[in-house]
């Protein structure tokens, strides 16, 4: 499996604080991790919002979308999310 960090989440990435990106990157690896073993840690909160689009929720305001196709996961920034 192949995952890619879009330019939008990239350049939303870099407008947070240091400690919110700390949490923003485990949040990815957390992500990484469920499609290596099929098991997402209980506050992750892995939620499908369309066909296939799905959301990591980190907490109340911090949001990781992502979708897949075929082999690649892409992390992107929507102007909703985070």
């Amino acid at each position: 499996m192949k995952y890619l960090l879009l330019r939008s989440f990239i350049k939303k990435f870099y407008s947070y604080k240091t400690e919110d990106q700390r949490i923003i990157i485990d949040a990815v690896e957390k992500i990484k991790n469920y499609f290596e073993t099929n098991t997402a840690p209980y506050g992750l909160r892995i939620k499908r919002l369309s066909k296939k689009i799905f959301e990591g929720r980190i907490n109340i305001h911090l949001r990781v979308m992502y979708f897949r196709e075929k082999d690649v996961v892409k992390f992107f920034c929507h102007r909703k999310s985070w």
